[in-house]
């Protein structure tokens, strides 16, 4: 097949620490590394300090103008921007854009006003303009084409990969010298630490003595839920690491019995497959896009239920073989998501959309 020239809009680097970002970087190094790519980077650039400032700028120059102006200029075969950071207007070269979920119009109450406004207009605009939508599971292929009617021939799915990094080893978590668990995602709604939070509460009232590990910054609308955390009777035992590298979460997955996964939407959900990768035992909120990717490789519960979470982590600590037998399957689940499928997957996309 003909080499394809692809254009990468990586400005997304800089607006998110969280799985977005982290899947860009890794598509991009697939792709960088492909025979059949050509692969050429844009990112919004310039001095200007601040969020407002340089999101105005993004707005009103670096989108509209300054964007299309170098696609046209590389001579691109595709423009592909893997958030829904998108030219305000038709490009020459076919356009490609990833769409992580559709939170905005799913679960507006887990979102500030602004952002439900700000995320409904941009998924309009990127669904006028795309000549492909990608989208990392058919949950979210399924809830693209049902609230916006895309055809099949408009979306595909290319499922995220994991690192190598990820896999089975020492590990532990700075500070915490006997066991825990863990909980892993920014501190917004929807991620529902707070269900994560009782549920150990729970067990640590039945006698385990682990503590609970938190890796994730904090978010928005996150004060009912810091809140809580100072208030457990069990606060001493509660660990909040902020957001953490890739090593750190590495080494924090390893270390940990269980992850605890309560989020309650997820476009995808790299945290419990991750986990997985680490040879983790899972119980995650059977909601969205999670069992897709966790299969039978994780213990699934009501979303919500922290009664739930607590007798599935409970159970899991007093049976070896039962955890045994998640670790095995969790290796073998893990294994098929790799990032050069992501990145084959995508490719094919890319040549559906110039066809």
């Amino acid at each position: 097949m003909s080499r394809l020239r692809v254009g990468l809009e990586l400005t997304v680097l800089e607006l998110d620490r969280g799985g977005i970002a982290r899947s860009a970087r890794r598509l991009a190094d697939e792709l960088a590394a492909r025979e059949d790519v050509e692969l050429v980077t844009f990112a919004q650039r310039g001095r200007l300090r601040g969020r407002i400032a340089r999101g105005l700028v993004r707005e009103v120059a670096w989108l509209p103008l300054e964007l299309p102006r170098r696609g046209r200029k590389a001579h691109l075969d595709v423009l592909h921007c893997p958030s829904p950071l998108v030219p305000a207007a038709p490009t020459a070269m076919p356009l490609v854009v990833t769409v992580h979920d559709v939170l905005a119009w799913a679960h507006p109450e887990w979102m500030s006003r602004e952002n439900v406004l700000q995320h409904r207009l941009v998924l309009q605009r990127v669904l006028r303009r795309a000549a492909m939508v990608l989208t990392s599971s058919q949950y979210t292929r399924g809830e693209l084409q049902a609230r916006f009617g895309l055809t099949d021939e408009r979306v595909a799915v290319a499922p995220l990969g994991v690192d190598p990094a990820f896999s089975p080893g020492p590990g532990g978590a700075p500070g915490i010298d006997g066991p825990y668990l863990l909980a892993v995602g920014t501190l917004q709604p929807r991620k529902d630490l707070e269900t994560a939070l009782t549920a150990f509460e729970r067990c640590a009232d039945a006698g385990v003595p682990h503590a609970l590990v938190v890796a994730g910054g904090r978010g928005w609308r996150d004060e009912p839920t810091m809140g809580r955390l100072r208030a457990s009777p069990h606060a001493s035992r509660i660990h909040l690491l902020g957001h953490v590298d890739d090593a750190a979460l590495v080494r924090a997955l390893r270390g940990a019995d269980a992850l605890l996964f309560p989020s309650r939407h997820e476009g995808f959900g790299l945290p419990p497959l991750e986990a997985m990768a680490c040879g983790t035992p899972v119980v995650a909120a059977r909601t969205t896009a999670v069992p897709e990717v966790v299969g039978d490789a994780a213990v699934l519960v009501q979303p919500g239920d922290a009664d739930a979470f607590a007798g599935a982590v409970l159970a899991l600590l007093d049976d070896p073989a039962r955890r045994s037998g998640l670790r095995e399957r969790g290796l073998r689940q893990a294994a098929d998501f790799t990032w050069g499928r992501c990145a084959e997957l995508t490719v094919a996309a890319y040549r559906r959309a110039e066809a």
